[in-house]
């Protein structure tokens, strides 16, 4: 379990910082778009279902406890990214690009941390109806992005 949170911390990240800058080349769904809080989002969940599907090859235990861990792991970084970003900036007024990355490797960071320990926050039949609909939520607010601050670069 040591190895897969390790690599897991490398992978997730270094496909994350790949995925921020591939939209120019690939406008697909999985790539922000724009530099949406929302958007980025999906620098933290695309490459954490991709490195858990990787997982699924090597990985001898529970894989439905494997499951839930993961979809926690993900709602906890994204809830980590949100809650951090709009802390800082609203106390101190303004974006710090610098800051956005720290949170960004730190959020990765805390996920791990939970697969590492086996955290779960919901049952598996219930992370899979979490990552079901944060996926719907995503490709509509993608595609149909409301007009709120959130959804705005």
């Amino acid at each position: 379990m040591k190895k897969l949170t390790l690599i897991g911390v490398l992978v997730v990240s270094a496909l994350g910082t790949l995925f921020h800058f591939l939209y120019d080349w690939m406008p697909i769904f999985l790539f922000p778009k724009n530099e949406s809080i929302f958007e980025h989002m999906k620098l933290i969940l695309f490459p954490f279902l991709l490195y858990f599907i990787g997982c699924m090859f090597f990985f001898k235990g529970d894989k439905m406890a494997l499951f839930s861990s993961f979809v926690s792991a993900i709602l906890t970084s994204i809830l980590v990214v949100i809650v951090s970003y709009y802390t800082y900036s609203g106390f101190i007024g303004k974006n710090i690009d610098w800051v956005n990355i720290l949170i960004y490797f730190i959020s990765i960071g805390v996920g791990f941390v939970w697969i590492y320990q086996k955290k779960t926050l919901v049952s598996f039949s219930n992370s899979v109806i979490f990552l079901l609909m944060l996926l719907i939520l995503v490709g509509v607010f993608s595609f149909y992005p409301p007009n709120l601050s959130f959804f705005k670069d």
